[in-house]
């Protein structure tokens, strides 16, 4: 009769067994939970940005009274799928502030650098709001088992090209993270890979240098690709 009033507590994603059962009942109030320990710490080191610092305090006392709320009223999530997609965005927006929180904002009516990166970070953090509060507050699909690594892979492809970008330059980085992302499906084709990385590398190299005349280095430090010609 239970399960009949609510699907959700009798199937609401998750896998089986003890530790099924664990994720099921406490999931929803642990993930927020510690985010907002994360958002805490976010605060706490930020020293120079009273603005970000009033954010992110501000987020962390928001996602501690969800994972207090939750247990304390026997709330069940109908939609898990969302209401943990959102949290997730606003862990990503939560970790763009704490990233920028030393770049100047705005003086006036003029834009600094930060200005950007943290008006795109607020404004996916409260996108995320929205998603988990529909989460919270309509019925939807469980969370489904998902394979690590394609998301693994495209993090690392990132990693890879903020490793090499100055060391080897943006040929070679734009090169190599692009062959790298390209693990994270099973069916890749390598020569279609390989044709697809060296066109986009090229865009690239046209792109930033010339197009935005920004200043990256292409090459390694003491290569010249035309010395191989001579």
């Amino acid at each position: 009769m239970t399960a009949g009033a609510n699907p959700t507590a009798a199937n609401d994603g998750g896998s089986g067994g003890t530790s099924g059962d664990f994720w099921r009942t406490y999931g929803t109030s642990l993930v927020p939970g510690a985010y907002s320990i994360a958002a805490l710490i976010a605060w706490w080191m930020t020293k120079n940005s009273p603005g970000v610092a009033t954010l992110e305090l501000g987020t962390a006392i928001g996602l501690a009274a969800l994972a207090i709320a939750l247990p304390v009223l026997g709330f069940k999530i109908p939609n898990r799928q969302d209401y943990f997609g959102g949290l997730a965005l606003i862990l990503i927006g939560l970790f763009a502030l704490w990233a920028s929180r030393d770049l100047p904002g705005m003086r006036g009516f003029a834009f600094g650098p930060g200005t950007a990166p943290r008006g795109f970070a607020i404004i996916l953090g409260g996108l995320g709001v929205l998603v988990a509060a529909i989460g919270i507050f309509t019925t939807g699909p469980n969370v489904e088992r998902f394979a690590i690594r394609g998301p693994a892979l495209i993090v690392a492809s990132t990693f890879v090209f903020a490793a090499s970008i100055r060391p080897l330059g943006l040929v070679f980085a734009s090169f190599v993270s692009i062959v790298v992302s390209a693990f994270a499906t099973t069916e890749v084709r390598w020569l279609e890979t390989i044709i697809w990385a060296a066109v986009l590398t090229l865009f690239c190299s046209l792109l930033f240098p010339w197009g935005l005349n920004l200043p990256l280095q292409l090459w390694p430090n003491g290569f010249n690709p035309m010395q191989l010609f001579r």
